[in-house]
């Protein structure tokens, strides 16, 4: 779990960085949202492909390695609440 101030410290440093903007939250007053901006949208578009070009770094995993590997993140996500069995 990340810490609240943990937060506030990424978007206050994404924010500088103009790759966030803060804006209120449309039906609760005690809440701000952060949302992208158009070169953080950008960015967030070149590093998803960087990602991918390099298979998430798990180009050296068999096939047998990388069902394993799946099945555990599968059984991380479902404890977590990600999504439903």
């Amino acid at each position: 779990m990340i810490h609240p101030t943990s937060v506030t410290n990424i978007i206050d440093r994404l924010e500088q960085q103009g790759l966030v903007r803060r804006v209120p939250h449309p039906t609760d007053g005690r809440t701000t949202l952060a949302e992208l901006t158009d070169e953080g949208r950008s960015l967030a578009g070149r590093a998803t492909e960087a990602v991918n070009e390099v298979a998430f770094g798990l180009g050296r995993l068999s096939t047998g390695d990388l069902a394993h590997l799946v099945r555990i993140i599968r059984k991380l996500r479902l404890s977590v609440g990600d999504f439903t069995d």
